[in-house]
């Protein structure tokens, strides 16, 4: 048996909380204690799948900020005689050259694939999010409406299933490893997702740390903000204007009965396989009503706190900027006044 073990977690892409990298980050230290190693930090692991998709230049990186990331958390995993654990959830969307070209440096290491899942809904919210951080204007109604499609024409549809479509990641994934090394987790509850990630490493562990939603009215904002820009919104300035806990806990819900049948097909094919299912992908599929987006009064209310942030950070910058200027000017003056001196020592001399 290997004495090296790596529980890498592959995704779905693009999850609304990320709950293995949220609890890796939280947990590190405990996890060391009981021997198991964090491969990577949650910013090590984006570089590094940054790198194996290559998709630096969209996240606005250049090729030396990522080049070598992958095999550094390689070495990492090496050097640690015993179990690892790693989060890159949205390297899900490789293909066989990238996968071949990740798990390279891995051979010889006893590597166990999990996959977590969400409800469909989740895995809209998700979706939709990640293209307004990319800086895209659709709503959420026509957003679902291209995904729940039956033909996936639309650009979006095609970039949402690609991360979401799980039998084609396992059938891209899978081809190499035994049935038994591909685990796929099926929880409504986070915790339980934590739990049975930490059950295939072989460990126990702390009780989950579950991340909150972003925020469905500042998202709204968001979309706002980049109908406005001709600039995509950076990354970061989502976690600004979410920042409020209005309704940090929740996110719109739509029925996604019609996609029962491709759950049931994703269920026949894990059977078939072989492949090690913990849980019911009957959680996939959401019923009832559902929820829709916050109104305009929450919209107003968050943009009131980002507006407020935002004026915050203006005035403190403007106070650094005030004292920098002082300087430069004193430093100026004390710079003037020693030319004079030399100049006047020189012709003196």
């Amino acid at each position: 048996m290997s004495r090296r073990k790596l529980i890498w977690h592959i995704g779905l892409a693009n999850a609304p909380r990320p709950l293995i990298a949220a609890n890796l980050q939280q947990h590190g230290e405990s996890l060391r204690v009981a021997g198991v190693q964090v491969a990577a930090t949650a910013d090590e692991a984006g570089l590094a799948t940054a790198e194996l998709l290559r998709t630096h230049r969209e996240a606005g990186l250049y090729r030396r900020d990522v080049e070598g990331r992958w095999a550094r958390i390689c070495d990492r995993v090496w050097a640690h005689k015993g179990v690892s654990v790693i989060s890159t959830p949205d390297l899900c969307l490789a293909d066989k050259d990238q996968i071949r070209l990740a798990l390279d440096p891995l051979i010889g290491v006893e590597v166990h694939l999990v996959v977590t899942l969400d409800s469909f809904s989740q895995q809209l919210y998700g979706g939709w999010l990640a293209e307004l951080r990319s800086g895209a204007t659709t709503g959420w109604d026509k957003y679902v409406a291209r995904m729940l499609a039956e033909t996936r024409e639309h650009r979006q549809a095609e970039q949402f299933w690609a991360g979401h479509e799980l039998g084609s990641i396992l059938a891209r994934w899978g081809w190499t490893f035994h049935a038994d090394r591909l685990h796929v987790v099926a929880h409504t509850d986070l915790s339980a997702q934590w739990d049975q990630f930490l059950a295939i490493a072989g460990v126990g562990g702390p009780a989950a740390v579950v991340p909150p939603y972003a925020d469905p009215a500042g998202v709204a904002v968001l979309r706002k903000v980049n109908r406005q820009l001709d600039e995509t919104v950076r990354a970061d300035s989502l976690d600004r204007v979410t920042s409020s806990d209005r309704e940090g806990s929740s996110m719109p819900v739509v029925p996604t009965t019609a996609l029962r049948p491709l759950a049931q097909r994703w269920a026949s094919g894990l059977a078939t396989t072989g492949h090690d299912l913990r849980g019911s992908l009957d959680m996939l599929v959401d019923e009832g009503d559902g929820t829709g987006l916050p109104g305009p009064r929450d919209q107003l209310g968050v943009a009131v706190d980002a507006l407020a942030d935002a004026l915050a950070e203006n005035s403190r910058l403007r106070t650094t900027v005030a004292e920098l200027t002082s300087e430069r000017d004193r430093l100026d003056r004390k710079r003037r006044k020693w030319k004079r001196r030399a100049k006047s020592a020189s012709q003196d001399g």
